[in-house]
């Protein structure tokens, strides 16, 4: 035989019959298949069953159609989705989750008001007040007849502090719009009081109060507004409102505050009393509303004046921390003594260390307690927080008892710490200062200014006031130099560098083209105008600042600063008789002494 029997060692399939017959066989099956044959008998079908054909039409619509509805009404379904999603996000508080599911939204419905409106709620829940108005506004314009959206809007805008983007928005709204939301006269009111136009401000609380009925979001601000009338009906209605809500959980903090505050400002003794009790016992009372419960106390009864300290003190002596709050306090109503009094009774190892040694000194320090004052600050360490407070009080301590080689050593290591430390230096500088101790204020303010960021800027504020009410332009032009460097494209910072520099006569020509740059950008800006004219004429170009100041002329008596420059330019072409009664016309207070200087040379006194 020529056959042979299969390895047994071969694969199983290697025995099978071949693929080829199985292809064979589909294709003998195709081809005898007559295509155009089932598809006429398949027609035959359809014309002699007349219910099959029926269905088989309605289910081809029904394909085409819910095709159509998929094409047309996922996109719809996507943004509704979207946007709920978003709003569960919100309302649950998972902030993150929501900005995410936020951006699907933008990049899906960014022609939807709702979209932004949820863009701005995120971003208020997030701290970001400018970017909630920007979200609120967009919000407003791509649903121009929704006046709830405007409403909105101007709310963002009040929330942060930007009351002319409020009044902007409600100036999109008719008339009757206005008349008819309470909202809306709400913001009105609100932007009214904050400008102390009461009247205006005390009309529009009292149309929300028609519209809304008796509310606290009404009656409260109103409240507030008619403690400041004269007509003492109207005063004692705003009592009234006041007390009215003294007792609710939401407002009565609000209201208690207020009515406390009323009756320190008139010392009526038995309201102070009254409110400062109510106060303490309301569940909205805060730590911050402590000092001034003890101190309406300590003004109006002494005796209920020591009995809550002595109720306070068995509370607080628990820890160090409650210890400290308490003294602070009495530190803040400038009972000191009492504190000192108390710290006596305190475990003294908890007085040598933070929170309560800080407090501790200052408490020393108002009672003058210099020795107490040394004992406490000498050879300890407080600690890398506050261990600068520690030489600032010893300092103190030491300069008050003649002790002037420690009080030297002391400031040096203060001094040099500031170097590293700006935000130290800012502190103990504005508490130096505080103190009465200016020149070593003045000091640190400038090591504080050495370093970046916000307390540098700070600083230079503090330096900046500081140099004005020692009417010291030349500190003024070093600190407005120096600001002007770090934040050349602010024109505020720049006038007054321009200004300053043309009085000291440094920079002249670098302060005349600041100047012009601060009146091209600004070209209606009247105190920019006449920085740029005094800087001509600090440069003897009088004939020039009187051309530039000629449109302005009428409005020279109103605005220092033109008056100041026009005044001078007039001096500078001989016109010293006509100088002489406009500059004197200017505030005494408002000038610096280098100012008087070139006032009296120039009229020739």
């Amino acid at each position: 035989m020529n056959s042979k029997r299969p390895d047994k060692n071969l694969p199983a399939d290697r025995t099978v019959a071949p693929f080829p017959n199985r292809w064979r066989q589909w294709w003998g099956r195709l081809a005898a298949f007559d295509l155009r044959d089932r598809w006429w008998r398949f027609l035959d079908v359809l014309e002699t069953r007349h219910a099959l054909r029926r269905s088989l039409y309605g289910l081809l619509a029904l394909i085409v159609g819910l095709a159509a509805l998929w094409h047309w009404g996922s996109p719809w379904w996507y943004k509704r989705t979207a946007l709920s999603v978003t709003r569960q996000w919100l309302d649950a508080g998972r902030l993150d989750n929501a900005a995410e599911s936020l951006q699907r939204a933008v990049s899906l419905a960014p022609e939807r008001p709702e979209t932004w409106q949820l863009a701005a709620e995120l971003a208020r829940l997030r701290g970001r007040k400018a970017e909630a108005v920007q979200h609120a506004g967009k919000a407003a314009m791509l649903d121009p007849g929704n006046p709830d959206r405007t409403i909105a809007w101007a709310v963002e805008a009040m929330r942060a502090e930007m009351t002319e983007d409020a009044t902007a928005a409600l100036a999109r709204l008719s008339p009757e719009q206005l008349s008819r939301s309470p909202h809306a006269q709400r913001i009105l009111g609100e932007i009214a009081r904050r400008a102390l136009r009461l009247t205006e401000a005390k009309t529009h609380f009292e149309n929300a109060l028609r519209l809304d009925g008796s509310v606290a979001i009404d009656e409260v601000p109103l409240g507030l507004i008619l403690l400041n009338a004269t007509d003492p009906a109207e005063r004692q209605r705003g009592l009234d409102f006041l007390a009215k809500w003294a007792a609710d959980k939401e407002w009565g903090a609000v209201a208690l505050r207020t009515l406390l505050g009323d009756a320190q400002n008139r010392q009526e003794h038995p309201a102070m009393l009254k409110w400062a009790a109510a106060l303490q016992a309301h569940p909205g009372c805060t730590l911050a509303d402590m000092p001034n419960c003890l101190l309406a106390l300590s003004q109006a009864d002494e005796t209920r004046f020591a009995d809550a300290v002595a109720d306070l003190e068995k509370n607080h002596s628990v820890t160090p921390q409650a210890a400290a709050q308490l003294i602070g306090w009495l530190n803040q109503i400038g009972r000191s003594a009492e504190a000192v009094r108390w710290m006596k009774t305190l475990p003294p190892t908890g007085l040598q260390i933070p929170p309560v040694a800080v407090v501790g000194a200052e408490a020393l320090r108002a009672v003058a307690d210099w020795p107490g004052l040394r004992e406490l600050t000498a050879n300890k360490n407080w600690g890398s927080d506050v261990e600068f407070l520690r030489w600032m009080y010893g300092m103190e301590a030491a300069r008050a008892l003649g002790d002037d080689a420690t009080a030297k050593e002391l400031w040096q290591t203060l001094y040099s710490h500031a170097q590293i430390n700006g935000v130290h230096a800012l502190f103990a500088g504005s508490t130096l200062f505080a103190w009465g101790r200016t020149e070593q204020a003045e000091a640190l303010w400038w090591r504080a200014a050495e370093h970046e960021g916000p307390n540098a800027i700070e600083a230079f504020g503090s330096l900046a006031r500081y140099y004005q009410t020692q009417r010291d332009a030349e500190g003024q032009y070093r600190v407005f130099r120096r600001l002007h460097s770090l934040r050349p494209q602010d024109a505020a910072i720049g006038n007054n560098f321009a200004f300053f520099a043309a009085l000291t006569r440094h920079e002249e020509r670098l302060a005349e083209k600041v100047a012009r740059e601060n009146l091209a950008q600004e070209s209606s800006n009247r105190i920019y105008l006449g920085t740029l004219a005094f800087t001509l004429v600090a440069q003897n170009r009088s004939e020039e600042a009187l051309t530039l100041l000629k449109p302005a002329v009428a409005e020279a008596e109103k605005l220092p600063a033109l008056t100041f420059a026009y005044g001078l330019a007039l001096a500078g072409t001989g016109k010293k008789a006509e100088a002489r009664v406009l500059l004197a016309k200017l505030p005494a207070d408002t000038l610096t002494t280098r100012a008087e200087e070139v006032i009296k040379t120039a009229l020739g006194d």
